[in-house]
Formats: structure tokens, C-alpha cells, sequence
């Protein structure tokens, strides 16, 4: 009997917002090496693979899983077409493509809510037209919110977010549909700036199977808002309070999908834990600060293959 063969599916280069130099790029991708070595433990053959190398046979593995695809945001398309000639090949990809389809465009935060999971307030809005930027600062003005925070409906990584007064909405929006010749009309996100990401941070919980495996508290750099590493944020292992555990728990449940793995952000707004995002394609799981839990996800993998 054959061994059974993992493709770990990473970018082919970084997105192209990371426009300045990384010291150590080959950490990044540290969740790979840990995966993979935790394969291999397991009698598996895992090997990293480029989602959009052409020459890829997909019938050559058994399983992909989505890794460090971070480039998927500058080419959407292009990855979403791979994972369906995945999934049409007999070769089990997880998170599934439906996953990634959903998961693409921030806007799932809204059927988050519709299934009754907290989440940080949002809309979606546009700088293509002026009815659109009006329609936009009446949203924020009935919401009373003071600052607001703008982002992508397709990014990571905090690429072009934006911090700013509720005021300056409008004109911000504008400014970034005339600035973008490639993507008119480009769909953005807009949110309140929650405090507590500054005061007590960002929680970061990392399931996989169905199980908290662990947990996270991000903080941004003193004076910036975002948790993220490469904008000098700090990530340190946690213990939730049962309370909080439970409210994960509930979010878990009403989740559209069954996922093998993801990292759910959320920070906590009027003293409940509301969703951030939800992270299902290429999250940081952060595996080295847990001992065990690349073994849990090799599992995790393997048990949704089609041969298991």
C-alpha cells in the first residue's frame, strides 16, 4: 500500500502590499515546517507546494491543505480556479473550496451575524459614486461612531486598512477608488474602532477539529491599532477565562461549515467577545507557541482525506 502524500500549498511570493524588506522570511512560514514535520511523524510523505505552479498533477496527492497562501488576495480568481481543479481531481483539499469562496470577502462576517455570532459592527461601502460615498457617511453617522476603520473586502494582513476620524469617511473612500485604476469600485469594509484592541488586545483562539487548541493575546505597538507582527505587534500564549471559552464554543457551533482548522480573532466590545474575523484559509496558527498542536492538525488533515 502506497504512503499516503500531503501537498502543504503555500504562495508563490508574498502579497504584494509587503512592499518593504522582512529580515527573516523564512520564519513566516514556520507553521509549514512544524505541519509537515508532524506529517512525517505520522508514516505521511508531505512536501510544500506553490497553489499556482501549473505543472502541479493533483491526483499525485491525497491531500492539500491550505497553508500559506497568502498571495490569493492578488489573485482571487486564479486561486479559487486551482482549488476547484483540486477538488475535481481525487485529491481532498482542506478547508474545502467552498470554505476559501466564502471565507475570501470579509462579507461573511455578515452571515456570521445572521446565525446569531457577535461581531465587531460593519458595513460594506464603496468610493465609485457619490451616492455610494453619501450612503456610507449616513451609515457611520447614524452609528455614532467617533473613528472608523477601513478595509478591503478581500486582504490580509492589514493591507490598505485604514484608521480615521468618522468625518473623513467620505473623502478617504474617494480617494482610495481614484487611487486603485485596477479595481474600480473595489469593495471596502467599515467598522468602529473598538478600543479594547489597544487597552486589553486582540484574542486570537486557534480550533482545529472542532476543539479550542489555543489560544493567543495579540497587542498592537504602542499607538498603532494593528495586532500584527510585521507592524510591531506582540503575540504571546493565553489562558481564556471559562466564560469567554464558552462563548468561543457558541460562535464554533453556529459556524456555517465544518472546518478542520481556523483562527477566530475577537475582541471584546460592551464586555462580550465579538468576532473580528474569522480565519479559514492561510491564518497563522502560531504552532510553534503550542507544543502539540501541529500534531493535532496533522490529525485534523488527515482525517478528512478521502481514504480515512
Amino acid at each position: 500500500m502506497s504512503a499516503v502524500r500531503v501537498a502543504v500549498l503555500r504562495c508563490r511570493r508574498l502579497p504584494r502590499f509587503v512592499t518593504w524588506e522582512i529580515p527573516d522570511v523564512d520564519a513566516l512560514f514556520g507553521d509549514d515546517r512544524l505541519l509537515i514535520a508532524a506529517l512525517g511523524a505520522l508514516g505521511v510523505e508531505a512536501e510544500s507546494v506553490v497553489w499556482a505552479d501549473p505543472d502541479v498533477d493533483w491526483s499525485g496527492f491525497d491531500v492539500a491543505v491550505l497553508r500559506s497562501t497568502w498571495d490569493y488576495i492578488d489573485e482571487t480568481a486564479a486561486f479559487l480556479d486551482t482549488l476547484a481543479a483540486i477538488e475535481a481531481s481525487s485529491c481532498t483539499l482542506v478547508n474545502s473550496a467552498a470554505v476559501a469562496e466564502w471565507n475570501a470577502r470579509k462579507t461573511y462576517l455578515f452571515d456570521l451575524a445572521e446565525r446569531g455570532v457577535p461581531i465587531v459592527p460593519a458595513f460594506e461601502a464603496t468610493g465609485a459614486t457619490r451616492a455610494a460615498v453619501a450612503a456610507a457617511e449616513r451609515e457611520v453617522e447614524a452609528s455614532g461612531w467617533q473613528t472608523v476603520v477601513v478595509k478591503p473586502v478581500v486582504g490580509a494582513g492589514a493591507s490598505d486598512v485604514r484608521r480615521l476620524p468618522a468625518a473623513e469617511l467620505g473623502a478617504t473612500l474617494r480617494a482610495l477608488d481614484e487611487a486603485d485604476e485596477a479595481h474600480p469600485g473595489r469593495p471596502f469594509l467599515v467598522q468602529p474602532l473598538v478600543e479594547s484592541v489597544m487597552s486589553e488586545g486582540e484574542w486570537s483562539y486557534i480550533l482545529i477539529d472542532g476543539a479550542v487548541s489555543h489560544v493567543l493575546r495579540k497587542r498592537p505597538a504602542t499607538g498603532d491599532y494593528r495586532a500584527h507582527g510585521i507592524y510591531g505587534g506582540t503575540v504571546e500564549p493565553a489562558t481564556p477565562t471559562r466564560d469567554d471559552l464558552a462563548q468561543i464554543e457558541d460562535m464554533w457551533r453556529a459556524l456555517p461549515f465544518d472546518l478542520a482548522y481556523a483562527r477566530l480573532d475577537v475582541l471584546r466590545v460592551d464586555d462580550r467577545l465579538a468576532v473580528l474575523e474569522l480565519e479559514a484559509i492561510e491564518p497563522m496558527l502560531y504552532l510553534d507557541l503550542a507544543p502539540g498542536s501541529a500534531d493535532r492538525l496533522a490529525r485534523a488533515v488527515l482525517a478528512r482525506s478521502a481514504g480515512s
